[in-house]
């Protein structure tokens, strides 16, 4: 099986620096695809991670939290690199990911109450296992539709759940950005999991709130729609940027090949 992926992170049009980040890691050899852009990547019996954070805290700890959550992840996964990761260890090592951005937290005063979202999938074998922590989002376009599969870890969506919000009206909620769950936001964390098989042709699509908050899932289908990723993950980070750009805004998208 092989993959095309593209990625890019902008800190849109308000905030001063940008706190998110993304990685895609190629598990097979532990190596680090900096630009997050691969063209024809053969995804070996390891597989591929991709992953985007939100980082949040003061004093530009938001950054902290992203990159450092992000690399002990990608530390977590190669070291575990024997085949397929099952659901249960991806879990596992979001575990440790989120102690390790909590004791770094406590240790220093200057990075006291950093914490990040987390979305990350590996793909291997036509198989994505994902793991999911706050309110970045990941989408699986197939057919010409696309889905979200993650649900949001946040207070507005509780409300939906239980029925005392609908979707239209959680879109607009002045607390639509208040999270559950956050990796080093305390000692311990929730990390919700799932797994889908996969079809030549099916897109991944991970991004942080300053995308979906901007671009609606009918945008995201129609650019992810086309044949040049790169070209869809730029038009929509730009489209969000048009929209206000009010918070970071971070796209990563991964097309299976046959």
């Amino acid at each position: 099986m092989r993959m095309t992926a593209f990625g890019m992170t902008d800190k849109g049009r308000r905030r001063p620096n940008n706190e998110d980040d993304l990685a895609l890691v190629d598990l097979s050899d532990g190596r680090n695809i900096e630009e997050c852009s691969a063209s024809d990547l053969p995804v070996g019996d390891s597989g591929v991670l991709l992953a985007v954070c939100d980082g949040v805290g003061g004093r530009r700890a938001g950054e902290v939290a992203s990159a450092l959550a992000l690399s002990e992840l990608a530390s977590e996964m190669e070291a575990a690199a024997n085949g397929c990761p099952r659901r249960s260890l991806f879990g596992e090592a979001v575990e440790r990911v989120n102690r390790a951005v909590w004791k770094k937290a406590h240790e220093d005063p200057r990075l006291d109450g950093m914490a990040t979202t987390l979305t990350a999938a590996v793909v291997c074998r036509r198989r994505a296992i994902l793991a999911h922590v706050g309110d970045s989002r990941a989408y699986l376009l197939r057919g010409g539709a696309i889905r979200q599969v993650t649900r949001d870890q946040s207070f507005v969506q509780s409300l939906v759940a239980g029925g005392a919000l609908t979707e239209e009206e959680a879109a607009h909620s002045p607390y639509r950005n208040v999270i559950l769950q956050a990796v080093g936001r305390k000692k311990t964390v929730e990390v919700a999991l799932d797994a889908c098989e996969l079809e030549a042709g099916d897109t991944i699509a991970l991004c942080t709130d300053g995308l979906s908050e901007k671009v609606e899932k009918n945008d995201l289908e129609r650019a992810l729609m086309g044949p040049d990723i790169e070209q869809a993950v730029r038009s929509l980070v730009a489209l969000a940027n048009e929209r206000g750009g009010e918070d970071n805004i971070t796209l990563l998208v991964a097309r299976i090949g046959e």
